[in-house]
């Protein structure tokens, strides 16, 4: 399965750490999107205009790349994200969850979230449905002129909860174990969500390789 990744230079070692960690993870192909911009400090900085617009810029690429694996599922993902290589079983797992489903997304604990969804993990199954989904979404947020903190998550939660019926999926949020379990050793993948400098992101990404390790 394709697992694309958006990131840029100043964070390139965050993007190492999840390659690191994918090497030994079943039936996973990494695919880097790197976007040539000074990002410098930006790292989790979700209420940041600048940061909020490289968002914008992310998620402008997808609608191409679910165009270029039509028949196929991938994931679209964030950089932060570190794999369990002892879940031998999480390409089938999202598979399967794909066979009745267009979109699976991680669980989001943040209330402001009204579909309870983090972006920072999409497995998508690529057709014509999904496609027009992604391409109407980001109709909407290029058409944001100001954008408030939260952007562009809090509009995708509530996008998803009123889809247009053209171009409605079927969805779901998968369970804690995919990236929010306390007990990190038991994730299919931790997410270094909430964590908002670049330092710490990288500490908390390599203590769950290691934990993956151990």
């Amino acid at each position: 399965m394709k697992l694309y990744s958006f990131y840029t230079k100043p964070i390139e070692e965050m993007y190492t750490v999840l390659s690191e960690s994918v090497k030994e993870t079943e039936d996973i192909e990494l695919i880097g999107i790197l976007h040539e911009n000074n990002t410098d400090g930006l790292a989790g900085s979700t209420g940041n205009g600048e940061y909020m617009q490289l968002m914008r810029t992310r998620w402008q690429n997808l609608p191409s790349i679910i165009e270029d694996n039509i028949g196929d599922n991938i994931i679209f993902s964030d950089c932060d994200i570190v794999f369990n290589k002892k879940k031998k079983n999480f390409v089938k797992n999202i598979n399967s969850f794909l066979e009745d489903l267009d979109v699976v997304t991680q669980y989001d604990t943040n209330t402001g979230m009204s579909a309870r969804i983090n972006m920072g993990f999409l497995a998508i199954k690529c057709n014509q449905k999904t496609l027009n989904f992604f391409s109407k979404y980001i109709e909407l947020i290029s058409n944001i002129k100001e954008p408030q903190s939260g952007f562009p998550q809090i509009e995708f939660n509530n996008y998803i909860q009123n889809q247009p019926e053209e171009s409605r999926v079927a969805y779901k949020t998968l369970p804690k174990e995919y990236g929010y379990k306390d007990n990190i050793k038991d994730c299919y993948f931790y997410h270094a969500i909430g964590i908002g400098n670049l330092a710490g992101k990288i500490n908390a990404m390599n203590n769950a390789l290691n934990n993956f390790t151990d």
